[in-house]
C-alpha cells in the first residue's frame, strides 16, 4: 500500500473515531427533544420568549445541548397560529410553549395530545374550555394563567391619585383573551375611585387619534388601554398622541413608560414566562401535563415617566410614586 493511501485511510479512521466521541460527549441536534415556543408577534428580542429560554437554560435545559429550541413567530398574523402549531407537531416536539393567550387557544384547537404550556395567557381557561379544572386541568394544557385583574384595578388607582382633577378615563379596546375580565375590575375600581370609564373600540392604528379626539370631547381627563400585542406594539405612537393632545395616558403593557406613557402598570409577564419552565421541565421529564395544576402568577410593576408628567404639567407627590420605578 503507497504511504499517500495509507495516510488517508489513518485520516479517514481518526476523523470519524472524532466523530464518534463527539456524538457520544453531546447529542446530536436531531437527537435532542424538540420543544416549540410559539408567539403571535413579530420576530426578534421578545421579553416573555427570552424570559421562557432563560427559564429552560437555568434548569438545565440550553438549546442545542439539552433541547433543541424551534422559535416561531406569527408576525401578527393570527390567523396563521393553527398552521404554526401544525407545523411544530410534525415536527414531533415534545412540548408547545405558548407565550401568549392567542397562541395558547390556537394550540389547543389543533391537539389535545400534545402536551401544551401556558407561559403568559390570562383569562378563565375553565370557562374558555381549555382546562376542566385549575387543580387538575385533565386536558392537554397545563402551565401558568397571568392574572391581569389586580394590575388592571391598580392602573385605574393609581391614576386618579396622579391626576387627582379626573373625573373620567377613556379606555381603548381591542380583542384579546381575558379582556372582558379586565374591563369588569376596571370597572370595579372605579366606582371605588369615583370615576367614570367610557369605552372606545380600536381595530386599526388609524383608529387611535380619532377615539382619543372623541375621548377628549366627551370629557375624558386621561386614556388608558386594555392589554393584547396591538396596544404593545403601538405604545409609542399612543406616548405621542397623548402629549400631542395633552392628555395622560396610562398603559398596561411592558415598555410603555419608556415609550413616553405618564404611568405603567403592567403584569409581570417576563417573571410569569420565566416559572412556565418549570412546566416544560416536568414534563419533559414524563409527568403527564393532565396532573399538573395551572400556576395562577399576579406579580405587577409599577412605573412612572416623570418627563412626561413635567410635560404635562402634572405634579406627582412623593406618596404617589413611593414604591414604583421612575424614569427621569
Amino acid at each position: 500500500m503507497r504511504d499517500l493511501d495509507r495516510r488517508q485511510i489513518l485520516l479517514a479512521t481518526a476523523a470519524a473515531s472524532a466523530s464518534i466521541l463527539i456524538s457520544a460527549g453531546r447529542p446530536l441536534a436531531a437527537d435532542l427533544p424538540k420543544v416549540g415556543l410559539v408567539h403571535p408577534g413579530p420576530k426578534g428580542p421578545i421579553p416573555s420568549v427570552s424570559a421562557v429560554v432563560a427559564g429552560m437554560a437555568a434548569r438545565g435545559y440550553e438549546d442545542g445541548k439539552a433541547v433543541a429550541l424551534e422559535y416561531r413567530y406569527a408576525e401578527g398574523k393570527l390567523d396563521q397560529l393553527p398552521f404554526i402549531a401544525r407545523d411544530l407537531i410534525e415536527q414531533n416536539v415534545k412540548v408547545i410553549v405558548a407565550v401568549a393567550g392567542e397562541a395558547l387557544v390556537a394550540a389547543a384547537k389543533v391537539t389535545n395530545t400534545v402536551p401544551i404550556v401556558s407561559a403568559t395567557a390570562g383569562g378563565d381557561f375553565v370557562s374558555m374550555g381549555l382546562i376542566r379544572s385549575w387543580d387538575r386541568p385533565d386536558t392537554n394544557v397545563t402551565g401558568m394563567n397571568l392574572i391581569a385583574d389586580e394590575a388592571a384595578a391598580a392602573r385605574v388607582e393609581i391614576l386618579r391619585k396622579a391626576v387627582p382633577v379626573a373625573k373620567t378615563m377613556a379606555v381603548l379596546v381591542n380583542p384579546y383573551p381575558g379582556n372582558d375580565e379586565l374591563l369588569k375590575a376596571m370597572r370595579a375600581a372605579s366606582l371605588k375611585a369615583n370615576i367614570e370609564l367610557v369605552t372606545f373600540d380600536i381595530s386599526k392604528a388609524d383608529e387611535l387619534e380619532p377615539a382619543i379626539l372623541a375621548a377628549k370631547r366627551d370629557g375624558a381627563d386621561a386614556v388608558t388601554s386594555l392589554q393584547g400585542p396591538f396596544f404593545f406594539f403601538q405604545r409609542k405612537l399612543l406616548a405621542d398622541l397623548s402629549l400631542k393632545h395633552r392628555i395622560p395616558l396610562a398603559m398596561s403593557e411592558a415598555l410603555a413608560a419608556e415609550a413616553g406613557a405618564l404611568l405603567q402598570v403592567n403584569p409581570d409577564v417576563p417573571g410569569c414566562a420565566e416559572r412556565s419552565a418549570g412546566f416544560v421541565d416536568l414534563i419533559l421529564k414524563g409527568v403527564n401535563p393532565r396532573d399538573l395544576k395551572i400556576e395562577r402568577y399576579s406579580r405587577y410593576d409599577i412605573v412612572f415617566n416623570l418627563r412626561t408628567a413635567k410635560e404635562l404639567g402634572i405634579s406627582l407627590s412623593p406618596d404617589t410614586i413611593k414604591g414604583s420605578n421612575v424614569i427621569e
